[in-house]
């Protein structure tokens, strides 16, 4: 029989442990929460609940799409409430972005129209001014089908109200038609999305706004994707932020993190900073400052950054967008797990004058050797190092007085395995 202490320990650990995930969750969901306006306050969110049996949904225009409760959602129009994405073997095997337990979302092999339409009423009235309508939205195709000829999904938001005569009156600014998601070799959330104007109607008070979404795609391989976390919000101080978010990624790339994001529209933008957190969110440090290619635009524009010291684990990246006037608001966050399997090394001066700078990133304090040759073959210069545990940069410095010209780093571990072997040029 187990003592009184033990089971008190365990009630404890448990109580301890779901403490610690509903801090988790939390952190989460602040983490990769983003808007279109500042302050927004919600009209109407949807989550598509939770559970593991599949569901049809009351917002579903069903002259458009057909609810499919079993089998693999093969034919185009049809969908389901379901909790996981991959509703056919060549989809992406994905939960929902809520994150809830068996939460659900939106799922659909699209064809073509307006497919999901929601009605927000206020019998005391809904005021002129900004709104903003938001979704999260997957491609579940996973990249090795249909080849060139894919279709991607082209999803476009309409805010309408109803007027006086009971018809429905697009918004200002409706409709918003956000841009291609590709295919992703993971299964990756994006949030798209727009800010409207509801304009002044005089005596008339507005009591019905709805939010319809359509998809611009018809027939074809692809044009499959989940939706969730709709959202319809007002923006009460003032309209759209000054850039709008297409997308961030991170990536291992040797001893470092290639962070790359792209921006949709700009409007007196300034400059962004990358900023990088390794404690999920409580601390963020810069690591480096990109300027912006023009300061308004409104096509789509590509950025990219480096951090040549990440550390094992995870490391998370948000970008901070600063305006002219110096105010500024951050994209969703992400995340990449950088793994430490080996010794990685990167060369910084390529070409390079009177030294090599190396980055290297290594599991456990090591040493190496260094060659350089010249392209006949002949050793011109070596080294040996001790390389620490984690990042670290050395400096190859015993090659102030060759001469201009090609030449081979090689770099090997005290086992004699190659980490680095390229070619550099002297100038």
């Amino acid at each position: 029989m187990q003592s009184t202490s033990t089971n008190k320990l365990r009630i404890v650990h448990s109580f301890l442990l779901a403490t610690f995930i509903l801090l988790q969750a939390v952190v989460n969901n602040s983490l990769f929460a983003q808007n279109f306006c500042e302050n927004e306050t919600a009209l109407f969110t949807e989550n598509f609940g939770t559970g593991t049996v599949p569901t049809s949904h009351p917002d579903i225009i069903t002259s458009a799409l057909t609810y499919q409760a079993d089998g693999e959602l093969y034919d185009e129009g049809i969908y389901r409430v379901v909790n996981n994405t991959q509703q056919k073997p060549d989809w992406h095997n994905s939960p929902d972005h809520t994150g809830n337990l068996n939460g659900k979302m939106l799922v659909i092999n699209g064809n073509g129209n307006a497919f999901y339409r929601h009605t927000v009423s206020s019998t005391s009235g809904i005021p002129a001014g900004y709104y903003s309508a938001s979704l999260f939205f997957m491609n579940v195709n996973n990249v090795n089908i249909c080849g060139a000829g894919i279709l991607l999904p082209n999803i476009s938001f309409v805010l309408e109200y109803q007027a006086q005569d009971n018809s429905w009156v697009p918004l200002i600014g409706s409709p918003v038609i956000a841009s291609s998601v590709p295919l992703s070799a993971t299964p990756t959330w994006v949030q798209m999305g727009g800010v409207f104007t509801l304009p002044a109607t005089g005596s008339f008070i507005v009591q019905n706004i709805r939010l319809t979404l359509s998809d611009g795609i018809t027939g074809g391989c692809g044009n499959d994707y989940a939706i969730d976390d709709i959202k319809l919000a007002t923006c009460p101080s003032g309209g759209p932020l000054p850039v709008e978010f297409l997308n961030i990624s991170a990536k291992q790339q040797g001893t470092g993190v290639a962070i790359n994001w792209s921006t949709a529209s700009e409007i007196n933008n300034k400059y962004y900073d990358v900023e990088k957190s390794i404690d999920e969110g409580a601390n963020w440090i810069l690591v480096s400052t990109t300027k912006t290619s023009g300061n308004n635009s409104s096509v789509i524009k590509k950025y990219n950054a480096f951090d040549s010291k990440p550390v094992a684990g995870l490391n998370y990246y948000r970008i901070k967008q600063v305006d002219m006037d110096s105010k500024y608001k951050y994209s969703v966050t992400v995340s990449v797990k950088v793994n430490i399997d080996k010794v990685f090394a990167t060369v910084l001066t390529n070409p390079f004058i009177d030294y090599i700078s190396i980055d290297f990133l290594n599991k456990a304090s090591q040493p190496v050797s260094l060659i350089l040759f010249d392209m006949a073959g002949k050793t011109i210069a070596t080294d040996r190092w001790v390389i620490p545990k984690g990042s670290s940069r050395k400096i190859f410095d015993k090659i102030k007085n060759i001469q201009k010209g090609m030449y081979l780093l090689n770099i090997v571990d005290e086992n004699g395995v190659c980490i680095y072997n390229g070619k550099l040029v002297k100038q």
